[in-house]
């Protein structure tokens, strides 16, 4: 039988762990711009998130206008603490965020895009990746939505708007057709959607090129802008189910959506509950268990598995093994999320 599957806030030393988990991934992490591309940034991400957390364990954790922050999370063996996937999130306050919206033009008669930079703040979903050796094993919802129980927990420190940036469509070399239809026409000396994001990445000022634009809405575009890419719907019927809705606003490189919601409208948040740790059998948990996301209520010792857990009595039931994979004992405080509703 396989350890249990527990997600956690990245530490410094697992720098060498993810780089090695990403590293032979390169085809399927095309776009994926928040994860790191380098044995460096990979250490400099992790570094920068465990510093990150230890602000948010002390309730010290600030944001000053326009800065941001990053916390990275680790799907891992609970017993090896192997690396099996990587999400994150990125607190920003009052940072412009490029995007296009539809609308009526100046003549009335028809639709046009508008680009803009405006500043807003918010918390980012960044992107999630699963590693081969733990696919097929419920591991992505844990990735995805475990991130969401640990915000929850911080949600007095964090900006509270949740929002997520799907991907757009794309082809098969990672190319968007979106950015032939607008961005190129601001920018030309990116050839492609790649180049641009490459290139926003090593000096983000260039953003202004971009902000300001208007282009009538036309057939072809509509071809590309707003349709997600076949990678992200998994991603985006999770979000959808959580309580994120779109907002109107949509990348200016691949034209995906940005989803948003209240940290107080999530299903997560809604079906959150405290209360101690008890043991159950293996066969009361798989008989009258819930499957649920179960985590541990400390900042500092953050970590969330997914189980089936007995949660409408006065404790928290589940089995030994889940409770070990949390470092938890029996008595302990915890915290369950149902992901299934009762019939």
């Amino acid at each position: 039988m396989k350890n249990q599957v527990v997600l956690v806030p990245a530490r410094a030393a697992d720098a060498d762990g993810i780089w090695e988990l990403l590293r032979d991934a390169v085809d399927e992490t095309i776009g994926m711009t928040a994860l790191p591309d380098s044995p460096q940034s990979t250490q400099e991400l992790c570094d920068h998130s465990a510093k990150t957390l230890a602000q948010l364990a002390t309730g010290s954790f600030q944001l000053a206008d326009g800065e941001h922050r990053r916390l990275l999370f680790l799907a891992i063996d609970s017993v090896t603490r192997t690396p099996l996937g990587i999400s994150g999130v990125t607190f920003k306050q009052s940072v412009p965020d490029l995007s296009v919206r539809v609308g009526t033009s100046p003549d009335g008669l028809g639709l046009v895009m508008r680009s803009s930079s405006e500043p807003w703040t918010r918390t980012e979903l960044n992107s999630s990746f699963l590693g081969v050796d733990a696919r097929g094993r419920r591991v992505g919802t844990l990735l995805s939505r475990g991130r969401l129980v640990f915000l929850n927990l911080i949600r007095s420190q964090i900006p509270t708007t949740i929002s997520s940036h799907l991907r757009g469509r794309v082809d098969a070399d990672g190319h968007a057709p979106f950015w032939d239809r607008f961005g190129s026409n601001f920018a030309p000396h990116w050839k492609t959607s790649i180049d641009a994001e490459l290139g926003l990445i090593a000096d983000p000022s260039q953003l202004k090129a971009l902000a300001g634009h208007t282009l009538p809405l036309t057939a072809p575009v509509l071809e590309s802008l707003g349709p997600v890419n076949a990678a992200s719907l998994p991603a985006f019927h999770l979000l959808i189910s959580e309580g994120l809705e779109p907002n109107g606003r949509y990348d200016p490189i691949d034209g995906g959506p940005t989803l948003i919601a209240s940290i107080d409208q999530l299903t997560t948040k809604k079906t959150h509950r405290h209360a101690p740790a008890q043991i159950i059998t293996n066969e009361k948990a798989r008989t009258e268990g819930r499957d649920a996301l179960v985590s541990v209520t400390s900042v500092a010792e953050f970590r969330v598995t997914r189980c089936h857990a007995v949660i409408d009595d006065p404790a928290i039931g589940i089995a030994a093994e889940a409770l070990t994979a949390l470092g938890a004992t029996e008595g302990t405080l915890l915290a369950a999320s149902q992901l299934e509703r009762p019939a």
